[in-house]
C-alpha cells in the first residue's frame, strides 16, 4: 500500500496547485498539508481526507486511491492499559502536527531523548490528543508503545518513580526476581533496556517534574509524551504544548458529532450558545451533547436555556466536570493546600479579569502572600494569566469555585468579601482626584478619605486604566445600594473625564440614576448633583446634546433646592452652552448671565473664567467676533491664574467653538498658538484631544498634509486605547487621507473608527458608514 504523502503530492501537483492553495481551498492548515506530504503524519483522519478530496475535486478512482493510502493500523501494540481512542474526536490537526513534529523531526541531537510535554486543564483533551498522536506515529516506533498513568491527579497517592519504573520494566517483559535496590538502579536498567529499541513512552497524568525525570529513556531512538494538569517547568529537552479549549468551529463540530447533525443544524445559534456555556471545554461539550441525545424531547434551545442558569449549569453537566476540577485541587503539597483554601472566595468575583489587588481584597490577605498562590493556580490550569498581575477563570471553573464558596463560607463572609472589593474600587477611584480633600471631605467619610488621600493620583489613574471596565462590569452585575453607587460613580468621574471614556461613563452614571430612582431616600446633594452634572457632560461629548441639557436641568434643580452654590454655578453655565448648541439662544443667555452673576458674587476666579467663556460663545453665535475674542482671552487669563489644571480643557473648548462658529482660520491659529501650553501640561489625553480638534479643523481648511501629521501625532499618543477619542482621531485621519488621494489607507482608518463607534453605540457610526459606502 503506497504511503499517503506521495499520493497526496501527486494528486495536488496534477491540479497545478501549491500546498498553500490546497490549504486555502480545503480548510486544512498549511502545516498539516506539509506534514502529510513529507510523511511526518502518515495517517490522516477521515474528515481530513474528505476535505482534501473535495477541494481537489477528485473523481471516484482518485478518491479511492487517496482513502486507501490513508488507512491506518487498527491498534497500538505493546501498550498495557493504553486508553481507548475517542470515537468522537474532532479537530486538533495543528496540535497533532506540532507534537508529531517535535517527536519525529530531524533536529534532535543523538543520544538525547525527545520529549513532548502536553499540559492543560482537566477535561481539555490531553489524553485524547496523546492517543491520536501515538496512533499517528505507530510506524515510527517499531518496538511499540509504553503507557503509564502516573496518577498525578486522582484517587490515591501519585505513583512513585520506583513504582513507575517497575511497571515500565514489566511492560518491556522483564520478569524481575529481585526488585532493584534503588530508584537509580531501576532507572539505569530501564535506560539500558530502551537503548536498543525504538519506543514511544507515554507518561500520562504526571504530578511533578521530579516524578518524570527518572523515567526518561535517554536515547534518541525513543520519544516521550508527558501529560499533566500542571505546567511542568524545568523538564529538560521538552517541547511544550499548552492545550487550550477548542476553537469555536471545532467545538461546534464536536457537539454535532455527539448530539447528531440533524438536531444541531436545526438551530445553529442555540448550538453556539451551548458551546459557549460549556466554555468550549471538550469534556463539558461531550456531556452536554450526550444529555441532548438522551432527551429526544429537548431542542438545542432547551439545552442552551438550561445551561444559561449559572447555578444549575454544573448540575446539568453532571459530576464529570466537578470531578475533573476537584482533582486539580486535590494536591497535598503546601502550595496546593494554600491555593485550594483561597480558591472558593476567588470565585465570588463578578468581573471578567481578576486583578491581583482585587484578589487580595477578596481573600483579605496581603498581595505578596496571594500572588504566588494565584501563580500556582495558573500552573494547575485553574486560572489563566492574561497579563502580569491579572488572571481569568474558565466559566465552568468559576462556577465550581462559587459552589465551594457557598458550601465553605457563610453568607456574611461572602458579603464581606464582596464589600471589600467595592471599598477598594471606591478608594482607588477617589484616589485619582487631584484635590480629594476639597472634593470628598463633605461626604466621603474620614476613613475612606484618609485611605484615598494616601494614593498618588497618577498611580490611581494608571491602575484604573486596566481595571475600569472591570469596575463597570461588577457595578452592572451586582445589586449595588444607592450609597455605594453614588460614591463609586462620582469617584470614577475624574478617570472617565481624564481618559475621554465617555460611553463607559454614561453606563455607570445611568446605573447610578436608576438606583437612586428605585431607592428613594435622603441622598447627599453633592453626589446627586455630581451624577447629573457629569452625565450631562458625557452625553454632550458624545453628541447627544438634548439628553445633556435634560440632565443639566436636573442638576440645576438639585443645586438650587439644596442651596449648593459651587455646583449651581457650573450647572448654569454648562446648561447655557448645551442650549446654545440646540439653538435656544434666548434661554442660553439667561443661564449664562445667571452663572456669571453667581461667580462674581462668590469671587471665584475659576468659575468667572468659565462664565466669561460661556458668554463669549453666545457672542460668536450673534456675530460679535471681536467681543468673542476678548471674552475668550479674559477667560483664559482667569483660569490660568486660578485653576491651571483645567486650562487645557478650556483651550480645547475655545478651538472647538471657533470651528462651530465657522471661524476655522481663527480656530487653527488659536489651537496652534496654545499647543505649547497644552503640551507642557504633560497630559497625553488632553494633548491628543487638542490635536484631534486641530486636525479636524485642518481637514475643513483642506490643509490635508498638515492634518495627517497632526492626527498621526495624536494617534501615537493614545494608540490602542480603544476609546472614543481614538475613534474620532481615526475618523478625521481618514478624511485627511481621502483629501490626499489615499483612498485605501483612508478606508482602513474609517473601518477602525467604525468598529470603535459601534462598540460604544455612538451616533458617528452612521456618518462613518456613509463615508465607507460613498
Amino acid at each position: 500500500m503506497p504511503d499517503f504523502g506521495p499520493v497526496l503530492r501527486k494528486l495536488r501537483q496534477e491540479t497545478g496547485w501549491s500546498q498553500q492553495r490546497l490549504a486555502d481551498e480545503s480548510g486544512v492548515s498549511l502545516q498539516a498539508v506539509n506534514a502529510l506530504e513529507t510523511g511526518r503524519r502518515r495517517y490522516p483522519w477521515r474528515q481530513t481526507v474528505d476535505l482534501l478530496a473535495n477541494a481537489l475535486e477528485l473523481h471516484a478512482d482518485q478518491r479511492a486511491e487517496l482513502s486507501a493510502a490513508a488507512a491506518r493500523p487498527k491498534a497500538i501494540t505493546g501498550a498495557h492499559g493504553f486508553p481507548a481512542d475517542v470515537t468522537d474526536f474532532v479537530g486538533r490537526a495543528e496540535q497533532i502536527a506540532t507534537v508529531s513534529d517535535l517527536l519525529t523531526g530531524d533536529r534532535h541531537a543523538p543520544g538525547v531523548v525527545v520529549i513532548s510535554a502536553i499540559a492543560g486543564m482537566g477535561g481539555v483533551g490531553k489524553t485524547a490528543l496523546t492517543v491520536r498522536v501515538a496512533r499517528e506515529l505507530t510506524d515510527r516506533f517499531a518496538d511499540g508503545v509504553l503507557y503509564l498513568n502516573l496518577r498525578g491527579f486522582g484517587a490515591g497517592e501519585p505513583m512513585t518513580p520506583a513504582e513507575a519504573l517497575n511497571a515500565l520494566l514489566q511492560q518491556l517483559g522483564f520478569a524481575l526476581h529481585r526488585a532493584p535496590g534503588s530508584t537509580e538502579e531501576a532507572a539505569g536498567l530501564f535506560r539500558s533496556a530502551c537503548a536498543a529499541r525504538r519506543l514511544l513512552v507515554v507518561l500520562d497524568n504526571v504530578a511533578t517534574v521530579e516524578q518524570v525525570l527518572p523515567l526518561l529513556p535517554g536515547t534518541s531512538t525513543c520519544a516521550v509524551i508527558v501529560t499533566s494538569r500542571r505546567a511542568l517547568v524545568g523538564l529538560p529537552g521538552a517541547g511544550s504544548l499548552d492545550l487550550d479549549v477548542l476553537p469555536d468551529g471545532e467545538a461546534l463540530a464536536l457537539l454535532t458529532t455527539v448530539a447528531g447533525a440533524r438536531r444541531v443544524e436545526t438551530d445553529l445559534q442555540a448550538a453556539r450558545e451551548v458551546v459557549a456555556r460549556c466554555g468550549s471545554l471538550p469534556l463539558a461539550i461531550r456531556i452536554a451533547g450526550s444529555r441532548l441525545a438522551a432527551e429526544p424531547s429537548w431542542t438545542v434551545a432547551d439545552l442552551a436555556r438550561r445551561l444559561a442558569d449559572d447555578g444549575a449549569r454544573l448540575d446539568l453537566l453532571g459530576d464529570g466536570v466537578r470531578a475533573s476540577i476537584a482533582l486539580s485541587l486535590a494536591g497535598t503539597s503546601a502550595a496546593d493546600v494554600a491555593a485550594a483554601e483561597i480558591f472558593g472566595l476567588l470565585g465570588l468575583y463578578e468581573g471578567n479579569e481578576l486583578d491581583l489587588k482585587v484578589a487580595a481584597r477578596l481573600v483579605d490577605r496581603p498581595e505578596s502572600e496571594i500572588e504566588p498562590l494565584l501563580e500556582h493556580l495558573v500552573d494547575l490550569h485553574l486560572l489563566e494569566s492574561t497579563s502580569p498581575r491579572r488572571y481569568q477563570f474558565h466559566d465552568l471553573v468559576r462556577a465550581y469555585a462559587r459552589e465551594l464558596a457557598s458550601t465553605r463560607t457563610d453568607a456574611t463572609d461572602r458579603a464581606a468579601a464582596r464589600k471589600r472589593v467595592m471599598e477598594l474600587y471606591i478608594t482607588m477611584a477617589w484616589g485619582a482626584w487631584p484635590d480629594i480633600g476639597g472634593n470628598g471631605q463633605a461626604w466621603l467619610g474620614e476613613r475612606r478619605l484618609a485611605e484615598a488621600d494616601e494614593i498618588v493620583p497618577d498611580e490611581a489613574l494608571a491602575w484604573l486604566d486596566g481595571e475600569a471596565i472591570e469596575i463597570l462590569a461588577v457595578a452592572i452585575r451586582r445589586s449595588v445600594d444607592a450609597a455605594t453607587i453614588l460614591l463609586l460613580a462620582v469617584g470614577m468621574s475624574v478617570f472617565w473625564a481624564d481618559r475621554r471614556r465617555n460611553a463607559e461613563a454614561v453606563k455607570m452614571l445611568e446605573l447610578a440614576v436608576a438606583v437612586l430612582e428605585s431607592e428613594p431616600g435622603p441622598h447627599h446633594p453633592f453626589g446627586i448633583g455630581q451624577i447629573r452634572y457629569r452625565l450631562a457632560h458625557h452625553y454632550a461629548i458624545t453628541s447627544n446634546v438634548e439628553l445633556a441639557a435634560a440632565h443639566m436641568r436636573a442638576g440645576v434643580e438639585v443645586a438650587r433646592g439644596h442651596d449648593y452654590h459651587p455646583l449651581l454655578e457650573y450647572c448654569e453655565l454648562d446648561l447655557a452652552r448645551f442650549l446654545e448648541r440646540l439653538d435656544q439662544l434666548d434661554e442660553a443667555l439667561i443661564h449664562a448671565r445667571a452663572g456669571l452673576e453667581l461667580a462674581l458674587a462668590t469671587g471665584d476666579g475659576t468659575v468667572e473664567g468659565w462664565a466669561r467663556f460661556t458668554v463669549a460663545v453666545m457672542d460668536g453665535r450673534l456675530g460679535r467676533a471681536d467681543e468673542q475674542d476678548r471674552g475668550f482671552a479674559r477667560a483664559v487669563e482667569l483660569v490660568r491664574s486660578n485653576d491651571a489644571s483645567s486650562l487645557s480643557w478650556l483651550i480645547r473648548s475655545i478651538g472647538d467653538v471657533y470651528s462651530r462658529c465657522g471661524r476655522n482660520e481663527s480656530a487653527r491659529s488659536w489651537l496652534c498658538t496654545e499647543l505649547a501650553e497644552v503640551r507642557a501640561s504633560g497630559e497625553k489625553f488632553a494633548l491628543a484631544d487638542h490635536l484631534q480638534i486641530l486636525g479636524a479643523v485642518e481637514v475643513e481648511l483642506a490643509a490635508y498634509d498638515d492634518a495627517r501629521e497632526t492626527l498621526e501625532n495624536a494617534l501615537a499618543l493614545i494608540v490602542d486605547s480603544q476609546g472614543e477619542l481614538e475613534a474620532a482621531i481615526r475618523h478625521a485621519l481618514g478624511s485627511a487621507l481621502v483629501g490626499l488621494g489615499e483612498t485605501e489607507p483612508a478606508r482602513e482608518q474609517w473601518l477602525l473608527a467604525l468598529e470603535l463607534y459601534q462598540r460604544y453605540g455612538l451616533p458617528q457610526t452612521a456618518e462613518v458608514r456613509e463615508l465607507l459606502n460613498g
